[in-house]
């Protein structure tokens, strides 16, 4: 097996075993595992300088419907994992990591596999 063939082998079972994992943290839906980790990363890009965004502009950036995305924000911020300043600008909690620590578990591990060739 070549070395991308084994870098295919890691990943696979992997990203399996990490969607999984997330969706079942995140109330088995994966439009919430999207929204949530768009909402993450532009808080994070917000940090250095990159704008928040909003749901209309999650909406947008992620190809989910407008109103989905305003019902599942909803969601995450009924769970106290997603809070919303006076702009509308949106960003998750301390309470989100503690949660979901689980994920983050997950998604380390997946990291891990795919940069380890499997058998090395």
């Amino acid at each position: 097996m070549n070395i991308e063939e084994d870098k295919m082998s890691a990943h696979i079972p992997a990203f399996s075993d990490l969607l999984i994992t997330l969706r079942a943290e995140l109330g088995n839906d994966l439009d919430l595992v999207l929204i949530m980790a768009v909402i993450s990363e532009r808080h994070y890009a917000r940090a250095n300088h990159a704008p928040g965004i909003n749901a209309l502009s999650l909406a947008m950036y992620a190809d989910i419907p407008r109103e989905t995305v305003r019902r599942k924000v909803a969601k995450l911020i009924g769970k106290g994992w997603v809070k919303c300043n006076d702009q509308g600008i949106l960003s998750p909690t301390p309470q989100a990591a503690i949660d979901l620590a689980n994920g983050t578990a997950a998604t380390l591990r997946y990291l891990s596999a795919v940069r380890q060739p499997t058998g090395h």
